[in-house]
């Protein structure tokens, strides 16, 4: 595969595994807990499709994504990575001030003052790895997932409602929700990482998948083997082999774990569905598709996303281009150039040529 190319789609799949797991937070058992107060009581089928009470929460307006489009056009060669979560989106400038908005009920858009080398939007919480290697997290803490340990880290990602962070000797920690083990990270060293919304899974050094969590329909049986990209759906994980293969675990009522044959180059886990881009550019996607979220365009594509009831990828053209649920405008992408794309639960962002970050839906 090009070096681009799997940047890019490493990237996304991190990027969209911490969005697509934190979307979909939450096992059955999960389901049952008491829920902040404004959540409807939704079927086991729809557990994270919007309500019309969600459609009115309180939201961090607009004017942040303008800010971020007014930044990037001061700076030239701006490179901006972003990460959208259960209903908000946060972005990363070159100056590393971080921007976020949309759902801001609990606070997770209200970003901290001071410089951050990476973000990652969770559910209804943020974390952010300052320049220091110091985690600090935002918003919701019911289950402490904000509550970031002290100590230098080399990367961070939160989940549903537990986080997890590399440390620089590649050990794993986590905090938060714990009451699928989901935090009761392994021993040893990894390279990479995916929180789902009550697993999470690791790339070892020698390409291993190793998961721990919630064991409810085999989404943490890893197989054996060796990969180099993992993505966590809500109930299945799927992962990249060497030789380009593809192959899932976990749920597959919709079957959204039986990947197609054929070399790819990316795969990323959505809610009841995935979708990868094979190596001629060609995108396919399998599982669910109720609302037209695998029933992919034609086209030669760079990268795919996979979100809740919804996809998105970015054409050889560097347009976007997505499919399936557009209930809240986040599949209607606007025209214009992309460097790269990442399908939430229910909005899509996209990344331009300028480094400003522009956001579909809610």
């Amino acid at each position: 595969m090009s070096g681009r190319t799997f940047v890019i789609a490493a990237l996304l799949a991190l990027a969209c595994a911490a969005l697509a797991a934190a979307a979909t937070a939450c096992s059955d058992d999960q389901q049952e807990q008491a829920l902040p107060d404004r959540q409807a009581q939704q079927s086991e089928q729809t557990a994270i499709t919007a309500t019309e009470e969600q459609q009115t929460e309180a939201v961090v307006p607009a004017e942040n994504a303008a800010a971020i489009e007014e930044e990037a056009d001061q700076q030239d060669d701006r490179t901006v990575p972003i990460s959208t979560g259960g209903g908000h989106a946060c972005a990363l400038l070159n100056s590393g001030v971080v921007k976020c908005w949309g759902n801001n009920d609990w606070g997770q858009a209200n970003a901290p003052t001071g410089t951050f080398a990476a973000v990652s939007a969770g559910q209804w919480h943020t974390c952010g790895l300052r320049e220091s290697g110091a985690v600090e997290c935002w918003g919701n803490n019911r289950w402490g997932e904000a509550s970031a340990p002290g100590g230098r880290f080399t990367r961070v990602n939160a989940g549903g409602e537990h986080s997890c962070a590399l440390r620089a000797s590649g050990a794993v920690e986590c905090w938060g929700a714990d009451h699928r083990g989901q935090t009761d990270a392994p021993d040893g060293t990894f390279l990479a990482l995916s929180a789902g919304g009550a697993h999470t899974c690791g790339l070892r050094e020698h390409g291993i998948v190793e998961c721990w969590g919630d064991r409810l329909r085999g989404k943490i049986d890893a197989p054996d083997g060796t990969f180099v990209a993992l993505s966590a759906g809500r109930e299945h994980s799927c992962g990249l082999r060497e030789d380009g293969s593809v192959e899932c675990w976990g749920d597959n009522e919709h079957g959204q774990s039986d990947a197609p044959d054929g070399v790819f180059t990316a795969v990323s886990a959505g809610e009841f569905h995935s979708c990868a881009l094979r190596a001629s550019g060609v995108v396919e996607c399998w599982g669910d598709n109720h609302r037209g979220q695998s029933s992919a365009p034609r086209g030669v594509f760079s990268a795919v996303s996979a979100g809740e009831f919804h996809s998105c990828g970015a054409l050889e053209n560097e347009s976007v281009e997505c499919w399936g649920g557009h209930d809240l405008g986040q599949a209607n992408a606007p025209g214009g150039p992309f460097q790269a794309v990442s399908a939430g639960g229910e909005h899509s962002c996209g990344l331009r040529e300028s480094g400003a970050v522009v956001l579909l839906g809610r």
